[in-house]
Formats: structure tokens, C-alpha cells, sequence
């Protein structure tokens, strides 16, 4: 009987699968597929989430400066992020897919076309959200630099006795004008990435040498020092935590559109107002310390202002670094090595600092 009821879902299945690819081609067959696939990856998160967020605290109180600072609501903030993340993939692979067609989608190299830096790509996004350890040391990291940014604001307020902040605009224009904020800081954070001493944490991320959508993603899990940098400024100019919230969303929708394969350079709005794939590209250039690199900037007005502008590519420029990596599914040994050869960068920096002769 069992064996009977196995062979006829086989038949089912098959039955199903003949029907779709007469109407429609096997194509469709694939991406049905996919999309079932993906549904199940979506279910998954969510019942492994169910099962572990009891053992995460609500509530967290930081000492620093005799000051107490508490993060409040931390569940409910991981499954926020966690839930917007893995809603902005898919969407952005649609933009992607409607703007390039099928043939150079980042869909169709994720699900039938993977190339072994895409595998990586792949493996680092899945490690990440199955372990949450990443996303809860991002929401604390964020949290930190709200805390520590409102008391810093609070003590300016009370001493010059002014309100700093937009607190008296409309949400909309807080959020325009705290993405500024957010941007000019993100400029020199992504400057000091590829500083001799830091250049091993974010060779990482340039270390990937196809464009895929979810490359935005691929960031060594040291590398947590930008996201206090860049949102402790918004704090301290007094952006609301809600704010501050859909800045970081807009920044991380940016970062996954600029990591696609839209050969384009949006014309003047990429060149002045918010980077193109195509410039974004270039920066990721293969021998950067020969060519040199630029367009460090998410808003590229930062970049004509202090000189770092490169001018225009396309799709066809090879990007990558000129370390060997392992690609693949297996990435620990090329984490490993970069976090390691990250402390001999900055102990060196700091060897040669300290036995620098006095003027």
C-alpha cells in the first residue's frame, strides 16, 4: 500500500510538471520551482525564529560614563531586519529580472547558473540568517550607537540649550535629510575600509568576482565598526530610532540594487545622486592598487566634492582582488585568513606609528 501511495504521488508530481512545461515551456517549470523553494527557505526562517527568540533578552542595560543606556524591544527588532531583509531579496531580483532580462538575471544564476563566487555569495547569506548570531550582533551594534548617540545628544541639547535635530519636519523630509547624514559618514567609513590597515576585513566583500544581487551582502562578520560609525552621527543629531530604521532600510535596498547586473548608469541621477551598478562596478575594478579606486560613495555627490570620482564603465569591467580565494560553499578558511592578516595590517600600522621620529 505504502509503496502504491509513493508511486502515485511520484505520478502526480510528474503529471503536474508535464502540464506546465507543455503549456508554457520548461522555463516556467524552473521558476515554479524556485518560487516553491523560496516559500520554503521564507518558512523555515520563521519557525527556526519561533524556537529561539525566548532565549534572547528583550531588554539589555549598557553602563558607560556612569550613564545607563537600555535597548529596548531587541526581538522585536531582529524580526523586523530579519523579515525586511529577506523581503527586499526577492524584490530586488524582480527589478533586476524586468531591467536585464532572464538570460543575465542574478535569478537565473542563483538557481541554474551558479558560479563558484556566487556559491560563496550564497553560502555566507545562508550561514548568516540560519545563524543569527550575525543579524543579533548587528541590531545590538545599532542599538549601541542609538543609546550612546541620544545621551550625547541630550548632554549637547542641555548645554547649548538648543534642540539639535529635524525633530520638527515632516517624517518624509527626517528621513531625506538623515540619509545625507548617513551617507557623508558612510563616505569616510568606506575610505578608511580600504586603508592599508582595514583593507583585509573588506577584501572580502571585493573579493567576489561576478556581480550578483545578493554580493551586498557578503561582509566579513568583524567588520561591525562601520554600522556604529556611520549610525552614532544620525543619533547624536537627534534622528528618532524609527527614523533611523528606515534610513538603514533604504541604504541596504540601495546596496542590494548596486550589486546588480543592470548594465546602466542612470545618467545624471548615478552620477551626482545615488550610484549606478555600473559605477558601483567600477569601484569594485580587478588591481585596484594599479588602476586605482574611486566612487566610495552610495550619493556621488560626496565623491566629485573630494576628488575620488572615476568616471563611467559597464558590465563588461573585471572586478575582484588580486588574493587568491576559495569561493565556493566552504568560505571559514578565507575568513579566517583575512581576519588574521587584518590584526598583522594594524599592528604594523601601529609598529610603524609608534617608531615614527618625532618632528
Amino acid at each position: 500500500m505504502k509503496l502504491q501511495t509513493e508511486q502515485g504521488t511520484s505520478d502526480s508530481v510528474m503529471a503536474v510538471r508535464e502540464r506546465l512545461t507543455q503549456k508554457t515551456g520548461p522555463r516556467a517549470w524552473l521558476i515554479v520551482v524556485a518560487a516553491v523553494a523560496l516559500a520554503a527557505y521564507i518558512a523555515g526562517l520563521l519557525f527556526v525564529w519561533a524556537k529561539v527568540q525566548g532565549f534572547i533578552p528583550d531588554e539589555i542595560p549598557l553602563k558607560a560614563f556612569h550613564h545607563t543606556i537600555t535597548l529596548h524591544h531587541i526581538r522585536q527588532k531582529i524580526s523586523d531586519t530579519g523579515l525586511l531583509l529577506v523581503l527586499m531579496i526577492p524584490l530586488i531580483l524582480a527589478i533586476e529580472l524586468m531591467a536585464t532580462g532572464w538570460d543575465k538575471s542574478s535569478l537565473r544564476r542563483l538557481v541554474f547558473a551558479r558560479t563558484p563566487t556566487i556559491k560563496m555569495d550564497m553560502a555566507y547569506v545562508l550561514a548568516g540568517q540560519v545563524q543569527l548570531t550575525s543579524l543579533i550582533g548587528k541590531v545590538l551594534t545599532f542599538g549601541i550607537s542609538v543609546g550612546f548617540g541620544t545621551w550625547i545628544h541630550d548632554r549637547l541639547g542641555a548645554l547649548i540649550h538648543v534642540d539639535i535635530g529635524l525633530g520638527a519636519l515632516p517624517y518624509a523630509l527626517q528621513v531625506f535629510g538623515y540619509f545625507w547624514v548617513y551617507t557623508f559618514f558612510d563616505y569616510w567609513t568606506h575610505r578608511l575600509d580600504h586603508s592599508k590597515a582595514f583593507w583585509p576585513l573588506h577584501r572580502f566583500h571585493h573579493s567576489s568576482t561576478d556581480f550578483c544581487v545578493i554580493t551586498s551582502l557578503r561582509a566579513h562578520p568583524a567588520d561591525f565598526t562601520a554600522l556604529f560609525l556611520i549610525n552614532l552621527p544620525m543619533a547624536v543629531l537627534g534622528a528618532p530610532v524609527e527614523v533611523m530604521i528606515s534610513v538603514n532600510l533604504i541604504v541596504t535596498t540601495i546596496g542590494l540594487l548596486i550589486h546588480s547586473c543592470i548594465d546602466s548608469n542612470w545618467g545624471w541621477f548615478g552620477r551626482w545622486v545615488i550610484q549606478s551598478p555600473n559605477h558601483h562596478r567600477l569601484h569594485h575594478i580587478l588591481d585596484y592598487r594599479k588602476n586605482g579606486v574611486g566612487h566610495y560613495a552610495m550619493a556621488p555627490i560626496w565623491d566629485h566634492l573630494f576628488g575620488t570620482w572615476k568616471g563611467e564603465a559597464d558590465q563588461s569591467l573585471a572586478i575582484g582582488v588580486d588574493e587568491p580565494y576559495r569561493f565556493g560553499y566552504w568560505f571559514m578558511h578565507d575568513l579566517v585568513r583575512d581576519y588574521v592578516d587584518f590584526w598583522k595590517a594594524l599592528g604594523g600600522v601601529i609598529m610603524r606609528t609608534v617608531k615614527r621620529p618625532a618632528a
